[in-house]
């Protein structure tokens, strides 16, 4: 084997090495793909990881297809990636499905419009009262970044809310100041009944996690800071 090895030339022994090497690189980078699957978002995608993203997203998994088309903006893949988004927001069925991207492609991508990405949301809050969360948010986002600002909506909001809104509802506040819109009586006690779900949260009673969500866990200075603030508009 050794005399047979030796007679084949440098060259090829050269090739023969190179392509091993290749070949167990290869075998390590499918195998590593798998292994760090958990780790792994739509910044660095890879191999089986990326192949089992695309598959649930083709059958119809929401998460899936908000995070593929998450995956392909970043390799500059614009058409396919909204168009992922799209079929993502449309398929919504539960307020957990709502992402980030419906507001901040608010006004700014097509299919994205505000009267598109409200009537969503409107839609889902029926069977998913999480999604009211939501709501206020695209609500209270400033109207320069989505014409679906609306102060009124936005408290009509609160009452209905099922989760502590500590941000969403200090956006509000802060909207309403910058304003000058009154703040009613009834929105304020909605408020200090939402705060009371703060509370619970901070004792270690939060939401499941099959439940949309603030961005940031509950932090007791921000629970203060929104009583201080709702404690100045008190006549």
């Amino acid at each position: 084997m050794l005399r047979g090895w030796k007679r084949i030339g440098c060259g090829f022994q050269l090739l023969l090495i190179s392509l091993l090497l290749i070949g167990t690189y290869t075998a390590w980078w499918w195998i590593d793909s798998a292994r760090t699957c958990d780790t792994q978002d739509e910044y660095n995608l890879r191999g089986i990881c990326l192949m089992r993203v695309q598959e649930r997203a083709e059958q119809g998994d929401n998460a899936a297809q908000w995070t593929y088309g998450a995956y392909l903006e970043t390799e500059g893949k614009q058409q396919e990636s909204r168009a992922w988004h799209l079929q993502a927001m449309h398929g919504a069925r539960v307020g957990l499905a709502f992402r980030g991207e419906m507001i901040g492609y608010c006004d700014r991508i097509p299919g994205f419009e505000a009267r598109t990405v409200e009537a969503v949301m409107l839609r889902v809050a029926q069977n998913s009262p999480d999604a009211h969360l939501r709501l206020l948010h695209l609500y209270t986002t400033p109207p320069s970044r989505c014409s679906a600002f609306d102060l009124d909506k936005a408290g009509a909001q609160i009452p209905l809310l099922t989760q502590c809104a500590h941000f969403g509802i200090a956006d509000y506040l802060e909207q309403a100041a910058s304003a000058h819109h009154r703040v009613p009586p009834a929105t304020r006690a909605a408020i200090r009944s939402n705060m009371a779900l703060c509370e619970k949260e901070l004792a270690g009673q939060g939401p499941p996690d099959t439940t949309a969500q603030e961005f940031m866990p509950v932090r007791r200075e921000d629970v203060d800071a929104l009583s201080r603030r709702l404690a100045a508009l008190e006549p």
